[in-house]
């Protein structure tokens, strides 16, 4: 059955994460009828950060998204190679404002909890999906405490264990990958980071970063490859035991963090899932398209989806070419991030000769190159 230009006028989306609240907020403002289904009863209770890109930030700016009070712009990325030295700066700031929007550093619980003030009432918690189904001229999911929700479709921002996933193909399993490590959020600026700064360090083996975030805060993070952090060791000697030299930022932020403030990271993804819906149930963000962390790709790209897919809800189109045509803009883009955040992983991560090479790359890097390069990422390509 084909769907008429006002048939579609409830939204359920299962997940209230960024991907799932920044939908809510573009449908309100369409006129939507929208919930938001989230599996937890309570907030998150760890803080933690990550990079957004201009495009990404100028979605969430039109939405009236007051990301000020989230973060802080980025100004300069500068990576650090084999030896510890300084290879070169990016200089993401002044890209970023020439397309229309700062990158910004932020606290990722300080952004879900303003986009949920701004979701409001339509935000229902404790609601774990257990299964989804669609029927001619709706869906229907329903969750553990054996409550359900009708709409005329059912969207799964579920992120990337995702129930409905689950539900519309059982066979499909993230791509673990052998990579680990700790975020964390602290309220104090380390002596060393200039502000408007990331620090990225890459040695064999493993990568670290230190960023502001605003509000008088740093986000941090270490990364392994080959090695899943342990319950069995303190975390602080894990990291020093394991990245050797540890640079001098680095330390000055674990003396700043307690153990409690450390949250651990496993990498994996999802590269070529299709397709990403059945019915009238779609799967966007991690939920469809999972990457491993790579410069905040992963949630920028939830940003995107939900633009899009926002935007394509009025189109008046039927229900799956709606649903195709918004897998066919999106799909590519996405398993791009996906392949580069791997390639990334190989990058940063590398010894022996190809760091060398890497190293001198950056070093030589031309003006016009690095702009390039920059460029594309500012605007998630």
């Amino acid at each position: 059955m084909s769907l008429n230009p006002s048939s579609i006028q409830r939204v359920a989306i299962i997940g209230g994460g960024v991907a799932g609240l920044t939908l809510a907020i573009a449908l309100q403002r369409k006129g939507f009828t929208v919930s938001v289904h989230e599996k937890y009863s309570h907030d998150q209770s760890h803080a933690t950060g990550f990079l957004i890109w201009s495009y990404a930030i100028k979605i969430l700016q039109d939405l009236d998204v007051p990301i000020d009070a989230c973060g802080a712009p980025l100004e300069v990325f500068r990576m650090h190679g084999r030896k510890g030295r300084a290879l070169v700066d990016m200089p993401i700031g002044p890209i970023s404002r020439r397309h229309g929007a700062d990158s910004y550093e932020v606290n990722r619980l300080r952004l879900h909890r303003t986009l949920a003030a701004m979701v409001g009432d339509d935000l229902k918690l404790g609601h774990d999906c257990i299964s989804v189904r669609s029927e001619a001229d709706h869906a229907i999911a329903t969750f553990a405490d054996g409550s359900s929700v009708q709409a005329d479709v059912v969207i799964a921002c579920d992120g990337a264990n995702s129930a409905v996933r689950r539900c519309l193909h059982p066979e499909v399993r993230l791509r673990m990958l052998d990579s680990g490590g700790w975020i964390a959020v602290i309220d104090q600026i380390p002596e060393g980071l200039p502000v408007g700064y990331q620090m990225d360090f890459w040695q064999a083996g493993c990568k670290a970063g230190v960023a502001h975030i605003g509000h008088g805060q740093v986000r941090w993070y270490v990364g392994f490859t080959g090695f899943q952090p342990l319950d069995s060791e303190p975390k602080k000697q894990q990291i020093r035991r394991r990245m050797t030299p540890l640079p001098d930022l680095i330390q000055r932020c674990l003396d700043l963090t307690e153990d409690e403030q450390m949250v651990s990271t496993q990498a994996g993804d999802l590269l070529a899932l299709t397709p990403w819906y059945r019915g009238r149930v779609l799967m966007i963000g991690d939920a469809a398209h999972a990457t491993s962390p790579y410069a905040g790709m992963g949630a920028c790209a939830a940003i995107a989806d939900a633009a899009a897919l926002a935007d394509l809800l009025g189109s008046g189109l039927p229900v799956p070419e709606l649903f195709q045509r918004f897998q066919d803009i999106r799909k590519p883009a996405a398993d791009a991030v996906i392949q580069e955040s791997r390639v990334s992983l190989r990058r940063t991560t590398c010894g022996g000769v190809r760091a060398w090479m890497r190293d001198w790359f950056f070093r030589q890097i031309p003006e016009q190159k690095m702009e390039e390069i920059v460029t594309a990422m500012v605007l998630g390509q």
